[in-house]
């Protein structure tokens, strides 16, 4: 056989293979939004979870098309024959970000005008919280008012149950060698912050995901997976799979500590196995490192911002960065200082406001203490940076934090642009 022959045939079967896999992909793949189909399956998800139950159930159907919840719009709605929403519950009873038009949209629908709607209604929450499933609740009435015949009732899945805890099978989790437990608040009368380096070489993960962690059960607690941001660019670019987060140690009323902080930050110690799976975070990827990137965060969301930062070192292109943080003291928690202060030097990072809730020496009483104090100070560079294109990517307490930057972007803004600004993907919140 001639060289040219193998050669030949190498191509003929290559070509072959690559067909055959896009045939099985064309079979396979789910229809778009503007599909024809009559069966629709919707999903509001913050964090995801929602979504990969949507995921998985459109693969039992022959005939649907999977979008985001903010897509179902009215028109959609009143064409459809079956619909089958995953919807999240975030923060105090409010919508995810991928979910929060839906509601106005139906108020564009009268009365009876979703009768031919057959609808089922698989809400997520925790009951932990005041406003358990409230949004899915809302979207449950909702819908019945309009006139949509629901297949069955409301289901309502529970995260702090048993039963949802058990379906965390063990066998779903990888090991992993803890390599580097640092604090970075040393010396701080507060909670203390930890980066957590960890050596998995077997996982892969994108910037913006999310890394779940099986602490070991106790005798008064059984193990449930806690959620961390991953504070490492995609994997593809770290050295040997070197995966960090940043976690703060909760410490309860009776002095008793988290049992996921705790087990990281106190009773691990570096070459200890834990459990752990990346959960993917669509709405927390970026779909590009050319677009300017405004970065906004407190205490432990630094987690989330940093990959980010760190993804953009890969890229001679890349867009500028401007990051907002804030913190308690300048004293204590000027952390990940080096590393900011390189990127920043290497061109990766163009701004850093750094702000401190507790500020003591003399330099800080003039500045701004709370990081909406900052986007509000600097309205016309915000409205001036959003406009070039830049995403908005904000991590950290919800309530701290996260309600009082979105009532700032919303002043700075103004509601049309603010909702264009989600409408177009641009908008990313990683809060808890």
């Amino acid at each position: 056989m001639s060289d040219n022959f193998r050669i030949g045939l190498a191509s003929v079967l290559g070509l072959c293979w690559c067909i055959w896999v896009m045939v099985l992909w064309f079979k396979n793949r789910p229809k778009t939004a503007n599909s024809s189909a009559t069966k629709i399956v919707a999903f509001a998800s913050q964090t995801g979870q929602a979504r990969l139950h949507a995921e998985d159930f459109i693969a039992s159907l022959t005939d649907a098309i999977l979008l985001p919840l903010n897509q179902l719009t009215a028109d959609k709605l009143q064409t459809a024959s079956e619909v089958h929403l995953f919807v999240s519950t975030y923060g105090d009873g409010e919508a995810p970000d991928n979910g929060r038009t839906f509601i106005r949209s139906l108020t564009k629908i009268s009365n009876n005008a979703l009768t031919q709607v057959n609808y089922k209604v698989t809400a997520f929450g925790d009951s932990h919280y005041p406003a358990f499933c409230a949004f899915g609740k809302q979207v449950f009435t909702e819908l019945a008012e309009r006139g949509a015949q629901a297949i069955e009732p409301l289901i309502c899945i529970d995260a702090s149950q048993p039963q949802t805890q058990a379906q965390h099978s063990i066998a779903n989790y990888s090991d992993v060698a803890v390599t580097q437990i640092r604090q970075l608040n040393t010396g701080s009368p507060f909670a203390g912050l930890y980066l957590i380096e960890l050596s998995a070489a077997n996982l892969s993960w994108q910037a913006g995901d999310i890394l779940e962690v099986l602490p070991p059960a106790n005798n008064k607690q059984m193990a449930t997976p806690r959620s961390y941001s991953i504070a490492s660019a995609d994997s593809r670019f770290v050295e040997n799979n070197q995966l960090q987060l940043i976690v703060r140690l909760l410490t309860k009323d009776d002095g008793t500590t988290g049992l996921a902080s705790g087990y990281l930050t106190q009773g691990c110690q570096v070459g200890s196995q834990i459990k752990v799976k990346v959960r993917a975070n669509p709405a927390c990827q970026l779909k590009s490192e050319q677009a300017p990137l405004l970065l906004i965060g407190a205490g432990s969301g630094l987690a989330g911002l940093i990959g980010h930062i760190e993804q953009r070192c890969h890229f001679a292109d890349a867009g500028p960065v401007w990051l907002i943080y804030g913190e308690r003291d300048a004293e204590f928690d000027c952390h990940m200082q080096t590393e900011l202060e390189a990127w920043q030097q290497q061109g990766v990072l163009t701004r850093i406001d750094r702000v401190f809730s507790r500020a003591t020496l003399a330099t800080d009483t003039e500045k701004a203490k709370y990081v909406y104090q900052v986007l509000s100070q600097q309205a016309e560079n915000v409205r001036r940076f959003i406009k070039q294109g830049a995403d908005v990517y904000v991590c950290g307490s919800l309530e701290g934090m996260g309600k009082s930057v979105d009532k700032a972007l919303l002043e700075i803004l103004g509601e049309q642009t603010k909702q264009q600004l989600s409408e177009q993907g641009r908008y990313h919140r990683d809060l808890y």
